[in-house]
Formats: C-alpha cells, sequence, structure tokens
C-alpha cells in the first residue's frame, strides 16, 4: 500500500477530527522530522527541493519504504464517534475505505502561540501561504488583553512583540537606507506625490482585504506594512522589498505602505512590556531600545497614573508646609 503524508495540516496547528465512519491512520512522529526530510529527499530525489515540500505535494510513499529507511511509522484504525488529537510536527495520513465524511476543528492555547509565531517565520521562509496573519493576531490580542490586563496572556506575548517590533522597525531603516523614501498609511494618500487632480480615484490595492494583500514573492500575508509597486499593482513584504531592491539597483515605482508608524509600534509594544514587568516588579528589558531618527520628532510622553500624581503633590504640599 502507499499512501500520502502530510505535515499536521500543513502548519503544525493542533487539529482534532472526528470520523463518521471507520478510518485507518498512519503517523510519523514530530522527533523524525530531520530524519524523514533526508530520507524523503533521498528516495524522491528532489533536486533541491526540500523532502517535507515534496511530502506537501500529494506524493505516495509506501509506509514500509519508510519502516525499512529507520523512519518511525505507527498505524490505528480510527472508529466511527472516536477523536484523534494531531500535535503540532506531526505527519498524518489516512486511507478512505469508501464513503468518508469527519468534522475537523483546529484549537490552540495560550502556550501555543510561541510555535505558531515559529511556525509562521518558516512558512514564510518556504514561501507556504499561511491561513491567516501571525502579525495580526498578536497585535490584535495585545489590544484585547491589555485592557483586561490579562498577566499570563501578555507575558507570552510580549517577548514575541518585541521580536516582531525589532524586525519591522529594521527592516523599515534598510529599505530607508536603500532610498526607499516614498511611504504612506493604508488607505490614505502620500501628499508629497499627490496629483494636483482632486478627481483622480484612489488605487484599487488600497481597497484590498489583508487576505489578499499577499506577497508575490513568499506568500506572506502582509499586515503591519508592505511595499507596492504602484504601476503593476505587484504587493512585496519588507524582507523580499529589500531583495528585489538590491537586485534591481533602484527603489523607483516604490512605496512602503505602512499600518502603524514607528512611535506607535514602540508605544504599543513598551505599554504591553509594562503591564508584564509591573507585575514582575522590573521593567528595564521590556523598553525598546533607540533607532537613529531621520529628522525631528515630537518629545515623547508618558502617562502617568492619577493615583501617582496625586500622592506626588500630596508629599510636596506636605514638604512645602513642613
Amino acid at each position: 500500500m502507499e499512501l500520502g503524508l502530510a505535515c499536521a495540516e500543513g502548519s503544525r496547528r493542533v487539529s482534532a477530527c472526528a470520523p463518521y465512519s471507520q478510518c485507518p491512520r498512519y503517523c510519523i512522529p514530530a522527533e523524525e522530522e530531520n530524519k524523514l526530510e533526508d530520507v524523503v529527499h533521498t528516495l524522491l530525489q528532489a533536486n533541491g527541493t526540500p523532502g517535507l515540500q515534496m511530502l506537501e505535494s500529494n506524493v505516495m510513499i509506501s509506509p514500509e519504504v519508510l519502516c525499512r529507511e529507520g523512519i518511525k511509522v505507527h498505524r490505528t484504525v480510527q472508529q466511527s464517534g472516536q477523536f484523534v488529537v494531531c500535535f503540532p510536527g506531526s505527519f498524518v495520513s489516512k486511507v478512505c475505505c469508501g464513503y468518508s465524511v469527519s468534522e475537523t476543528v483546529h484549537f490552540a492555547t495560550t502556550q501555543w502561540t510561541s510555535m505558531g509565531f515559529e511556525t509562521a517565520k518558516e512558512m514564510k521562509r518556504r514561501h507556504i501561504a499561511k491561513p491567516f496573519s501571525m502579525e495580526k493576531l498578536l497585535y490584535q490580542i495585545a489590544q484585547a488583553e491589555a485592557k483586561k490586563e490579562n498577566g499570563p496572556t501578555l507575558s507570552t506575548i510580549s517577548a514575541l512583540l518585541d521580536e516582531l517590533r525589532d524586525t519591522e522597525l529594521r527592516q523599515r531603516r534598510q529599505l530607508f537606507e536603500a532610498g526607499l523614501h516614498s511611504s504612506a498609511r493604508y488607505g490614505s494618500h502620500d501628499s508629497s506625490s499627490a496629483m494636483p487632480d482632486a478627481k483622480k480615484k484612489p488605487r484599487k490595492w488600497l481597497q484590498l482585504e489583508t487576505s489578499e494583500r499577499r506577497c508575490q514573492i513568499c506568500q506572506h500575508l502582509c499586515y503591519l506594512s508592505m511595499v507596492v509597486q504602484e504601476n503593476e499593482n505587484v504587493v512585496f513584504c519588507l524582507e523580499c522589498a529589500l531583495r528585489h531592491v538590491e537586485k534591481q539597483k533602484s527603489c523607483r515605482g516604490l512605496k512602503l505602505m505602512y499600518r502603524y508608524d514607528e512611535e506607535q509600534i514602540i508605544s504599543l509594544v513598551n505599554q504591553i512590556c509594562g503591564k508584564v514587568a509591573g507585575k514582575n516588579g522590573s521593567i528595564e528589558n521590556c523598553l525598546s531600545k533607540p533607532t537613529p531618527k531621520r529628522g525631528p520628532r515630537k518629545r515623547a510622553t508618558v502617562d502617568v497614573p492619577p493615583s501617582r500624581l496625586s500622592s506626588s503633590s500630596s508629599s510636596k504640599s506636605a514638604s512645602s508646609s513642613s
């Protein structure tokens, strides 16, 4: 018998499946990933294509062949009404015995976000389209949980937001240094390059949903920012845009589109880290590092709780009266 093996739903997500009929399943544990990569690459003579990527192309491999190569392959028969949970990193395949109907649901816990963040980077590296934006998920969690002051959740995502901020600002700075000076926010026009014709309609790509703003090279969902080639309606993520600029030796026709400016990104990350540090008693490692400034900026302000203001004013009045 030959069967196709695929990574758990293609993106290391946790899933539970319940079939309505008998269903034989084969599974390879996550610990065999590196060995499986080498074996599949050798068997299929992938010519540079990663072995695991070949598995996701409906390639059929006999379990007996994998066993002879030293790969652990487990088999079970799932009965109707039973649940099978596929953990991240495992490789699973099922055999349909005639008419097949099943239900599958994906779920995740707070501890999953770190693994999801690393998986998103791996999928970007392998040019695999993600079903949702990890950047958007982290920012929406941060904005929602900051109001609730959910300590465990904020503690989990604070390090991820910190890394995301550093990567985003570094890539923006590199593009600026490479000569890309034209920029605008989503849904707005760059006043410095706007045409005098007030009746000119906005370009269609400004109205696209997030699911449609994918980098044409790596298929990354561009949420925080993207680089567009206006005359051809082409979208790049910042990393691919930098490679494109280095290859073309020019930024002509390119524009950086961003959702949040630098100060907003830093403010959100510092707010989350500040709440986490407030519970842990330290804030030194959470504050962002200073970045090179491109021009004069407004002096940063710090929000002080009313309780601190009242306590400081009372102490001053007490000292003056004494």
